[in-house]
Parts: structure tokens; C-alpha cells; sequence
């Protein structure tokens, strides 16, 4: 992983001239400022979220019930990184595949599915906005998070510090600015046969128990 302005960045796959929109399987990592572990910790070869943690998954959850043309194969939070599996799908194709099965169980209780492999028409939600959507409502309610905790925090502090003035303390907790969470960009790859599509499913099951050999993994 590369360094710009000596700090970690993720690399991006993106191709010129791709519709980020169009019907395909998208491998979509996201990363942490600084690779910094702040979602949890592995134990026993699987993640623990910690209240950070939790509030991934759940605006995962939300995006996964609300976008009905696209299919989470597979998902996983882990310390300092989220990987997805999705598919955009055709209208049509929505309800059914032409391909046989494999009950393999994942985070969103689907099924790993063999599916077409090939761009076809523009679609209005991209693989982009929904990066972003995801990062400005996780990074918003993270640092509020934060910042109620400090409040805390602060009126604790102040109960037994007589003279300093509890709204003096508020009003430093309320004015500090937010805490950058995602690194800016984000990894992408399309999926392009479904040898690929097996790999990368197994890799993100697989992703806790090979957490000491992961290359984000700044330990």
C-alpha cells in the first residue's frame, strides 16, 4: 500500500470510462484514516465490534434492505477496513438466476450465485455515490459519538473541578472539528468470471481468521 503525503492510501482499480453504475459484481474495499483500528478487534479468529463497529454494520444493513437492484453476496467489518461483494443487477433480473446455487452462509444471509459478467446499460445509483453516501453518514454519527462522550466526559471532570465552568467545557467539546474517519479514496475491481467471484467470496469469509496476515493490517 502505497504512501501519499506519508500517510497510508488505498489504491483504486478504477477504469476510465466505466460506468460505475452499469450492471457487473464490484469488490469494494474501504479503509481507515491512517489504517487505524477503530471497528473492533479479532478474537479468536473472529470481529468484535466495538460501538464504531456498530454503526458500520448497521448503515451496511440499511443499504442492503433499501437498494432492491443490488445483491450483497458477501460483506465483512474488520478492525480497520470494510470489504464488499455487490452486484448490480438488471430490473429483471432482480428475483431470479439462470445458474445454479451454492448455499454458502455470509453477513447478509444470501447465497454465493454465479451471475452475468458484462457491462450493460447506464444506471442512476453508482458504486461512488454510495461509497460516499456510507462514508458521510458513518463519519457524522461516529464523531457525534464521540463528542457526546466527551461531553460526558467533560461534566464528569467538572463535578469535581470546581473552579472550571462546565458550559466552558461544552462549548470546547462542541467546537472541535471533526474527526476524519475513511481514508479519501477507496479500492475497487470489477468481477470478471467466476473464478474471481469464488476467490474474493472466500477471501472476505475467510478474512478474521487470516487477520495476522493481512496486508492493511498495520501490526
Amino acid at each position: 500500500m502505497p504512501l501519499f503525503k506519508n500517510k497510508f492510501k488505498t489504491e483504486s482499480n478504477r477504469l476510465k470510462n466505466w460506468d460505475y453504475s452499469s450492471e457487473a459484481i464490484y469488490f469494494i474495499t474501504l479503509v481507515t484514516q491512517n489504517r487505524e483500528c477503530i471497528f473492533g478487534n479479532i478474537d479468536d479468529d473472529k470481529m468484535v465490534l466495538n460501538n464504531n463497529g456498530n454503526i458500520i454494520e448497521t448503515e451496511l444493513l440499511k443499504s442492503i434492505s433499501i437498494r432492491e437492484r443490488w445483491f450483497f453476496h458477501n460483506w465483512i467489518i474488520m478492525p480497520n477496513h470494510i470489504h464488499l461483494l455487490v452486484e448490480i443487477l438488471e430490473t429483471h433480473d432482480v428475483e431470479t438466476h439462470d445458474v445454479e446455487t451454492h448455499d454458502v452462509e455470509t453477513h447478509c444471509s444470501a447465497s454465493l450465485q454465479q451471475s452475468k459478467f458484462s457491462k450493460l446499460s447506464r444506471k442512476p445509483n453508482s458504486i461512488s455515490s454510495f461509497v460516499a453516501i456510507l462514508k458521510s453518514v458513518t463519519t457524522k454519527q461516529i464523531n457525534s459519538q464521540h463528542k457526546d462522550a466527551s461531553r460526558r466526559d467533560a461534566s464528569r471532570r467538572d463535578a469535581s473541578r470546581r473552579d472550571t465552568s462546565r458550559r466552558d467545557a461544552l462549548q470546547c467539546v462542541s467546537t472541535e472539528p471533526q474527526n476524519k474517519i475513511w481514508q479519501s479514496n477507496y479500492h475497487d475491481h470489477i468481477v470478471r468470471d467466476y473464478a474471481s467471484f469464488e476467490k474474493i467470496y472466500y477471501y472476505i469469509k475467510n478474512n478474521p481468521k487470516n487477520w495476522n496476515q493481512d496486508s492493511i493490517n498495520p501490526h
